[in-house]
């Protein structure tokens, strides 16, 4: 019978383990952010900010992608979310600028900015 109880603990142990491994960008969903404050916003403006937060949400994406690599092959190795323990998972911060670009998108479109 204790063997039986070591095998659910591990079993657990590793599905909890697991639920904290980094995600892959493409399986962070985008945070809401209101469009209204980008629609206070004349076409340069939400052109500039369109191209820095780009660039902001392709960095953010590079570090997160490589978080999820690292902590897939730690938890091959040493079976530990070394990433995501570490402090190199970004989800947060990419969901919120994913969400911003999203958002930025949506005034520019709506605002029939061109360029």
């Amino acid at each position: 019978m204790l063997v039986g109880d070591m095998k659910k603990i591990v079993v657990c142990a590793a599905m909890l383990l697991a639920a904290g491994c980094a995600k892959a960008p493409d399986d962070i969903a985008a945070a809401h952010v209101p469009t209204d404050p980008y629609m206070q916003m004349e076409c340069p403006q939400l052109s500039a900010l369109r191209m820095q937060k780009q660039t902001e949400l392709s960095n953010l994406e590079k570090e997160q992608l490589a978080a999820a690599r690292q902590d897939a092959a730690a938890m091959a190795v040493i079976h530990i979310p070394y990433a995501s323990w570490s402090g190199q998972d970004k989800e947060p911060q990419f969901a919120r600028a994913k969400g911003e670009v999203k958002a930025i998108n949506a005034a520019y479109q709506s605002k029939s900015c061109t360029g």
